[in-house]
């Protein structure tokens, strides 16, 4: 699905915002500002018109919703820099935990530099997330700026506990359907609740309405996560950029697995000898298509999608920019499987 002008609009500010931040490092530095631009996939002149299969989509949510609570998009652009600094400073570490080689389809950071040194360009890359929301003070009230942080320290705790969650269940046996559901909305979640809710404390909405657009972000991070989980098991190598079946193989419970380890006996044995015995995964992706479970999973994620639709669309969004908002939420979370 294309993406309208006014989207492209932003993803190319988003671009040249970036760049010139991740720019504010100094030469002196060494090789962290290479590092950032690598890992992020920023560049100096940043193209003239962004693809449509742009990964910006935390700040360009964060932006679109700002726009349709009734605020002026540029103001808002250091918040969707920093997000989207935030967002790179978690992939960081999630490569490193999970040990994946490739990113995007090409080597990720700590595969080109090492563990210790993409572990610094994190870090410098956090840091950086908070310098730039300071730059929100020339636009907007300072108790507004200071609400920002909390809102952006609250969801870098959030996403924490999410991805010690996930570490965590791979020790386990089993995951029960909840905790899996908990899991994923902070993991995932965190940054996507936290989008909209600067978007709607940098628009001056009252706090029910940012507690109620938080919640929606957190959904939509959860629905994110199982068409996530569904790509790794029955996805293309050429559109996830990685093997594929590689959260299988590190034995994460994804939501297929969490229901095929509960509903399903012969399941919870192909997967038992699954690290020993690669050649068991065809089996097991077979079990899951003619067994129940992947219809299941399909229904648990329609009901997160209707429930994330009707948060949406109770929001206040001014009429002109509401069928914007709806758009990128659906673009967002378009099918495909």
């Amino acid at each position: 699905m294309p993406i309208t002008t006014t989207a492209r609009d932003m993803l190319q500010s988003i671009e040249e915002h970036l760049a010139r931040a991740t720019a504010s490092i100094s030469e002196s530095q060494g090789e962290i500002e290479a590092m950032i631009r690598y890992h992020l996939g920023v560049h100096a002149a940043p193209p003239a018109r962004p693809l449509g299969h742009s990964k910006r989509v935390r700040p360009l949510l964060l932006l679109t919703a700002h726009a349709a609570l009734g605020g002026d998009w540029r103001a808002a652009l250091p918040a969707a820099v920093a997000i989207e600094y935030v967002h790179g400073f978690s992939l960081i570490h999630d490569d490193i935990e999970d040990r994946s080689p490739l990113r995007r389809g090409r080597a990720s950071l700590w595969a080109v530099w090492g563990v210790d040194r993409a572990l610094n360009a994190g870090d410098a890359l956090f840091a950086l997330a908070f310098r730039v929301m300071g730059d929100l003070a020339d636009h907007f009230d300072a108790r507004w700026v200071v609400e920002t942080y909390q809102a952006m320290t609250d969801a870098c705790i959030a996403l924490s506990a999410g991805q010690e969650l996930d570490l965590a269940f791979e020790q386990v046996e089993n995951v029960s359907i909840e905790q899996y559901l908990a899991m994923a909305e902070l993991k995932t979640g965190a940054l996507f609740g936290a989008a909209l809710e600067v978007a709607a404390i940098l628009a001056g909405q009252p706090p029910s309405v940012r507690d109620d657009l938080r919640n929606a972000g957190r959904k939509l991070g959860v629905l994110f996560q199982i068409l996530d989980d569904f790509h790794d098991l029955f996805g293309r190598e050429e559109d996830l950029g990685k093997p594929t079946a590689q959260d299988a193989l590190r034995r994460k419970k994804t939501l297929p697995v969490v229901l095929g380890l509960s509903r399903d006996r012969e399941f919870a044995e192909m997967w038992r000898c699954l690290r020993d015995n690669q050649e068991m995964l065809p089996h097991l992706r077979a079990r899951l298509v003619t067994d129940s479970i992947l219809r299941e999973a399909i229904a648990i994620e329609e009901r997160v999608r209707a429930e994330l639709q009707h948060r949406m669309e109770r929001a206040p969004f001014v009429d002109a920019w509401k069928p914007e908002m709806l758009e990128t939420i659906h673009r967002l979370v378009q099918r495909r499987r």
